[in-house]
This record gives structure tokens, sequence and C-alpha cells, in this order.
């Protein structure tokens, strides 16, 4: 399987709660690029697309939303809502991120620099090279 629900290790003093995130830790790569994602439309669908190369770990700060994980064949819906938890998500995997709180703000870090050319956003094309082969990843 190329995706997993991670527990983060956090710790707590007196007045707050922190969590680290790194490569060997509790990030199973490199973090080369770091974004977020917050003040969503109520209907809006974010993603849609698989990467190549890219491999993505999101984490909920605040707020919750669904992601929807699909290989070509078989689709798997994770709600993250808890900032402690975060998902994993290998390269080749289909992704829509959905149903996000009013509050909800979406940490992404990934092993790669943005590159455009990486991205497949068309999911037709995406399920032929699945059924294709699709380089060995994607499985769920």
């Amino acid at each position: 399987m190329d995706y997993a629900l991670l527990d983060l290790e956090s710790f707590r003093n007196k007045e707050s709660f922190l969590v680290a995130c790194q490569k060997g830790k509790n990030c199973p790569f490199e973090i080369k690029r770091v974004f977020y994602i917050f003040n969503v439309k109520k209907d809006a669908i974010r993603g849609q697309h698989a990467n190549r190369e890219t491999k993505f770990l999101m984490i909920a700060l605040s707020g919750s939303c669904h992601i929807k994980i699909d290989n070509g064949i078989k689709q798997k819906i994770i709600v993250l809502n808890n900032p402690k938890q975060g998902l994993y998500v290998g390269k080749m995997l289909w992704k829509e991120m959905y149903n996000f709180s009013k509050d909800s703000i979406l940490l992404v870090m990934a092993n790669t620099l943005y590159n455009e050319s990486e991205y497949i956003s068309d999911y037709q094309l995406y399920q032929n090279i699945m059924k294709n082969g699709g380089g060995g990843v994607g499985s769920l």
C-alpha cells in the first residue's frame, strides 16, 4: 500500500503542543517543498491529479477535510481532523481534497520541488496509465 495514516509524536508543556516532522522519524522522505491550503470555498475540490514522482505528507493543522485516494480501480476516503496525524500519499495515486471545514488549514509537505510536467490532471489518462502497469506504483 502506498499510503498510510501516521500518528505524529507530539510534545506538550504547560503552554502548548509541538509536533516536528523530520525524515526518518515520522516523515518517510526528505522534505523539499511545503505549502498549505486554507479558505477553501464550501463545495471546492482541490487536487484532482496524480503525480509521477512526488510523495506527500498532509496534516490538517486546523479543522478538517476529506481526502479521496484512488489508484484507478479502488478508492479510499480518509478524514483528516487531528493535527497529531498525517496522511502519507505515495506517487502515482490520484488525490482529491474536499469537504473542508470553514477553519481548515491543510499543510502539505512534498519530496520534490514543483514541476508541472509530472502532474497528471486528466483522470481518463491516469486510468489508462494505471491499466498499463502504472510504473508499479499506486496500489491501494
